[in-house]
């Protein structure tokens, strides 16, 4: 069990900085929203085009959502819905090859959204 967890851990930690990266920043994720104790993280879509003042994009998050869900079969939830949650995708965290499936994907889906 404490394998498991430190495993987790580890991964939540590879998967939020990645998201944090120039990369992502500049194809529009947002800052990580919410406490990272979980075994997923939630992020915000925000707008395709590049201005200091990007907003969250519900419209291109579930556009997102669908490729990956959808189409490729990547274990995500939109939650735009949700109060305080405009524009988010909720990401579940995996194992190293998962996480990386999961980035590559979705800096494919970004691209082109």
């Amino acid at each position: 069990m404490q394998t498991k967890i430190s495993t987790l851990k580890s991964q939540r930690s590879r998967l939020l900085s990645a998201l944090a990266s120039p990369t992502f920043v500049e194809l529009g994720v947002g800052s990580s929203i919410g406490g990272n104790d979980a075994n997923f993280v939630v992020v915000p879509i925000l707008e395709k085009y590049s201005s200091s003042t990007r907003k969250p994009d519900s419209v291109r998050a579930q556009k997102v959502y669908k490729k990956l869900a959808e189409e490729d079969g990547v274990v995500v939830r939109y939650r735009g819905n949700e109060p305080g949650c405009q524009g988010c995708l909720r990401i579940t965290v995996g194992t190293g090859e998962e996480n990386g499936v999961v980035l590559r994907k979705l800096e494919e889906a970004l691209k082109i959204m």
